[in-house]
């Protein structure tokens, strides 16, 4: 009598948050200078545009971020222009969340959930290079495999950070949470090596 053995999947383990706070402020810390200075243009002409330069120089600092990552590229300022040559399309993926995520806020719990699920969409279109629906649907893959509860837990906390941060903190905040998210990305990718060697 034979035994047959069936493989089983082994789940992954869901998002090691201590670890993604490392690997953020690591990477924070290596281009603090010009992430700051590059928050700060952001957070300027965002708002001297009334938001039409939002999407696009937000995926200028998550480029700075993945160039560091990926190239080991140290991050210049210039950088968060980094992400003009598709303007469009990240104006219409911050045009697009901000809408979806402001309308299902008015209940709360519905807007911490979408912001959760969509939470690497800027990410995903910077570093693959595709488009807002596809990017949606990865960030929301990449969620719900490697523990929904656990990026659940992070957005809360990030909401926390961008809620206390005033003042000249804001202006850490920022670029903070941007390389947080980062790190967050890549971990969920798989690819914790690539941002501990960056």
């Amino acid at each position: 009598m034979s035994t047959v053995v069936v493989a089983q999947d082994t789940p992954r383990a869901g998002l090691d948050i201590g670890r993604v706070f490392k690997r953020g402020w690591d990477l924070f810390v290596k281009d603090i200078g010009a992430l700051i200075v590059g928050g700060i243009v952001a957070l300027v002409l965002s708002v001297l545009t009334l938001g039409i330069l939002a999407g696009p120089l937000s995926a200028g600092l998550y480029g700075m971020v993945a160039r560091r990552v990926r190239d080991g590229k140290v991050a210049e300022v210039g950088d968060v222009f980094g992400q003009m040559d598709r303007f469009w399309s990240y104006f219409a993926a911050a045009l697009v969340l901000g809408v979806l995520i402001g309308l299902a806020s008015i209940t709360i719990i519905g807007g911490v959930l979408l912001a959760t699920i969509w939470i690497y969409v800027f990410p995903v279109m910077v570093d693959r290079r595709v488009g807002l629906g596809e990017a949606m649907k990865a960030s929301k893959d990449m969620v719900l495999e490697h523990g929904f509860w656990q990026h659940l837990a992070l957005v809360v906390l990030i909401i926390v950070i961008g809620s206390v941060a005033n003042g000249l903190l804001a202006l850490l905040a920022t670029p903070f949470v941007i390389a947080l998210t980062a790190a967050a990305y890549f971990e969920a990718g798989g690819e914790e090596q690539a941002t501990a060697a960056a």
